[in-house]
């Protein structure tokens, strides 16, 4: 049987040292696997081991082989903002530590992991089921907003691909930490990814993605989670702050449910145009003023939660508005707490706001068929259109 399990610290054939560049004997470890795993039906994978360690990462890491997994000891995360912003001279430690690798590419590359196999039809360079697990991607240095920040991504998947799994990793100080291209049922979970400027990105088309238990700190520059063309996602049971924002575009029948949204900007939940049919309940949204400095292009006309889409539903939300008045932007505005902005037969219904001043859920022109049922009092409604119809709460 050829060999399945992969240590890179005590593999034989590697050529330098993991701990100067990881991405190297990786790259080694794959063909190894390649080489010995040749026929159709005996190609069963492989794990490829980083034990807890400091490993820089100077050559990209290309996979383009199927069911394999690719585990550490632990996601390590360290808060490197705040190390950078404060005196750290007394901390204990001040690294990312456990299984962590650092992304110093010197071979022009922008991303640590690369994922694609070439082929046509598109079936023959689809890949399955990898896996990463349990190890931290840093960019060592960056600023923020993170955009254009350092440039570097954590894990690029071009190829289409089946059932990946990114469970339990750190992702700190990159510009783009995870992206996947035509994703079909990817788990993407127990992660915390933080200090970059977006976190998850799901492009070209995806379908039932599951995005669960993240920690997801995204700066003012880009999104916890942006979605293009997707079906049946499920975003459920995450942490999303400091710009916590969920962007869905062209994207049906997907659920946003039981997240904590804690946001220094508006849209917190935003569904560009095509995205119909989404479950938008049971959500914990609440607006700070924490960079009330930093202006990223939303004032509070925009909606913590921003519709432009057909017949989606948004209930059972509580929404907290906690700015003072000198920080509301544009000034003297009266902030909007959901904002229908197109889009017909969306329904709003048994939503709770607490603002510490006056707010609205507004419904503009273009709008049709909107239910706004026990989601604000009749005094918050402001509608530009008769197409509507409203139960104000009592």
């Amino acid at each position: 049987m050829p060999q399945t399990v992969y240590d890179v610290t005590t593999w034989p054939g590697a050529s330098v040292s993991p701990y100067v560049d990881i991405g190297k004997v990786m790259n080694e470890i794959i063909a190894d696997i390649k080489a010995t795993q040749t026929t159709q039906t005996t190609r069963p994978g492989a794990v490829i081991y980083i034990p807890p360690g400091h490993f820089d990462l100077l050559t990209r890491v290309t996979i383009d082989i199927s069911h394999l997994q690719i585990k550490g000891s632990g996601h390590g995360f360290l808060s490197e903002a705040i190390r950078d912003e404060s005196n750290a001279s007394q901390w204990v430690e001040t690294l990312p530590g456990a299984s962590h690798i650092r992304v110093k590419n010197t071979d022009g590359n922008a991303e640590a992991f690369l994922v694609a196999r070439s082929g046509s039809p598109a079936t023959v360079g689809r890949l399955n089921s990898v896996e990463f697990r349990d190890f931290c991607i840093d960019g060592v240095s960056s600023s923020k907003p993170y955009i254009p920040g350092n440039g570097k991504t954590g894990i690029l998947v071009q190829t289409d691909n089946d059932a990946f799994r990114i469970e339990g990793m750190g992702f700190v100080y990159l510009t783009h930490a995870l992206v996947i291209h035509g994703a079909d049922a990817p788990y993407i979970t127990n992660n915390f990814i933080a200090e970059c400027s977006s976190c998850i990105e799901l492009l070209g088309a995806s379908q039932v993605a599951r995005i669960t238990n993240n920690f997801l700190i995204s700066a003012w520059a880009g999104s916890a989670v942006f979605a293009e063309n997707a079906e049946g996602m499920l975003i459920s049971g995450n942490s999303l702050l400091w710009y916590g924002s969920i962007r869905l575009l062209n994207t049906k029948r997907s659920a946003i449910t039981g997240n904590k949204f804690v946001s220094s900007w508006p849209g917190m939940v935003i569904l560009e145009p095509g995205s119909d049919e989404n479950l938008i309940s049971s959500n914990q949204f609440f607006r700070t003023d924490t960079e009330s400095s930093i202006n990223n292009g939303k004032d509070d006309y925009f909606g913590l939660v921003h519709l432009n889409g057909n017949n989606n539903t948004v209930t059972a939300n509580h929404f907290s508005y906690g700015v003072a008045t000198q920080f509301i932007r544009p000034a003297g505005a009266v902030p909007t707490i959901i904002l229908v902005r197109g889009g017909t037969r969306n329904f709003l219904a048994s939503n709770n706001i607490v603002s510490n001043v006056p707010s609205r859920v507004v419904l503009d022109a273009s709008t049709t068929q909107t239910k706004v049922i026990y989601s604000a009092e009749d005094s918050q409604i402001q509608a530009f259109t008769t197409n509507y119809t409203k139960v104000p709460t009592p």
